[in-house]
């Protein structure tokens, strides 16, 4: 446990002055504009059924939007770059000649992105109040279940984020497994409200953050799909990358 605190400290230290900071707040930014705009620009369209909350309609555009687009992206862009950092200057070589497991290096990344997720949740959801109380919102903050919308959204990028990190250990470049998470981003509002859906991990993250009107899957479900997609990624595919590949 000393040594995964230590190497998650030392992943810290290398994003200090990183890039990687303005896209945890670049991303909800975007995804809040676009929802708040959106929800203004169709308010009578939202709002067409008596009883409906301003606040959950208005997230139904987060749902759309961020959700299966730039949620996905960005979790790719954190694992890229944290990659990255290894490959430049023979990284990769002065990490693992240390008298560390592979694995444990493998689960320090993993849980810095993690902690990097959780981040950018928290000022998806920050922004989006933000957005609400600037536009006057007459309905009552549905506090609680916007909270249970965010940490689902987490919870179902933490397969992508497996994956996607994978995928950065075993290929050099930063530009193509951060293409191939973008190509496989593209899909996931088409995907997500087909049959299909639930099984894609790339179109987890918006059936996971849907009220549960716009989700056709049940959350017990898609809950149940989640994990099975993380533990497959993390056990046959992020552990075995790590282990098998040379680094020079």
């Amino acid at each position: 446990m000393t040594i995964l605190k230590t190497l998650m400290y030392e992943e810290w230290c290398k994003m200090k002055r990183s890039k990687i900071w303005l896209l945890v707040g670049l991303g909800p930014t975007i995804g809040v504009l676009f929802a708040w705009f959106n929800f203004q620009a169709n308010y009578d369209v939202f709002m067409n059924d008596i009883g409906d909350n301003e606040w959950i309609e208005a997230w139904t555009q987060v749902q759309i939007f961020y959700s299966p687009l730039i949620l996905p992206v960005i979790t790719g862009v954190y694992a890229s770059m944290l990659c990255r950092v290894e490959y430049m200057n023979g990284g990769w070589k002065q990490l693992l000649a240390l008298p560390i497991r592979r694995e444990t290096v493998f689960i320090s990344k993993l849980l810095t992105i993690f902690v990097l997720l959780a981040l950018t949740q928290v000022i998806l959801l920050l922004l989006f109040i933000l957005g609400g109380f600037s536009i006057d919102m007459k309905d009552q903050i549905p506090l609680s279940s916007l909270l249970i919308f965010v940490v689902r959204g987490w919870i179902a990028a933490l397969p992508l984020a497996t994956a996607q990190l994978a995928l950065s250990l075993r290929w050099h470049s930063f530009g193509a497994p951060l293409g191939m998470n973008i190509a496989l981003s593209l899909p996931s509002i088409l995907v997500a409200s087909s049959t299909f859906g639930q099984f894609y991990p790339w179109a987890q993250p918006m059936l996971a953050m849907s009220p549960a009107d716009e989700s056709p899957i049940p959350s017990n479900f898609i809950f149940f799909l989640i994990l099975s997609s993380f533990l497959i990624f993390s056990l046959l595919i992020g552990l075995r990358t790590i282990k098998n590949t040379t680094y020079n």
